[in-house]
């Protein structure tokens, strides 16, 4: 006789692929490491102008990942081609700082964050498991975008 009841039982097993959940995990993480900033440069916001409007646009767009973050968890294709472009960017506009002789990306943590994190998020997304997850998902989710 088992020990676990059959609801217990039942959600035990594994969705055939984890690779939105783990991108979607990623991403929030990234959130939460803009959300940090955003609300880290209010206070110099007091003496330049500037940095008001910055830390605004920084804390929306932490605000909009969170957003994406959950979608992608939802396996909804719109938020995968969304995620797709803004890590993209964000992985383009890293390697152009680091090619740039101004010292931006320097030491592991900006490497990891910048670099290696949209790195992963990209390829977790377009790997085989990943398109196939979507796949999956946007044959029993019709009206997904609506």
């Amino acid at each position: 006789m088992s020990i676990t009841s059959p609801a217990i039982s039942a959600n035990t097993t594994a969705s055939p692929s984890s690779a939105p959940e783990i991108a979607s995990v990623l991403v929030v993480t990234q959130a939460s490491l803009s959300l940090v900033a955003g609300l880290s440069a209010i206070p110099f916001g007091i003496v330049e102008p500037g940095f008001r409007v910055l830390s605004l646009v920084t804390v929306l767009a932490a605000i909009a990942m969170f957003w994406l973050a959950r979608n992608l968890r939802r396996q909804r294709r719109w938020a995968r081609r969304w995620v797709t472009a803004l890590e993209a960017l964000s992985l383009a506009a890293s390697l152009l700082l680091m090619v740039l002789p101004i010292g931006a990306v320097r030491g592991p943590v900006p490497v990891l964050v910048n670099l290696v994190m949209p790195a992963a998020v990209l390829w977790l997304l377009w790997s085989r498991s990943g398109r196939a997850a979507f796949r999956k998902a946007g044959r029993s989710d019709a009206g997904g975008a609506a």
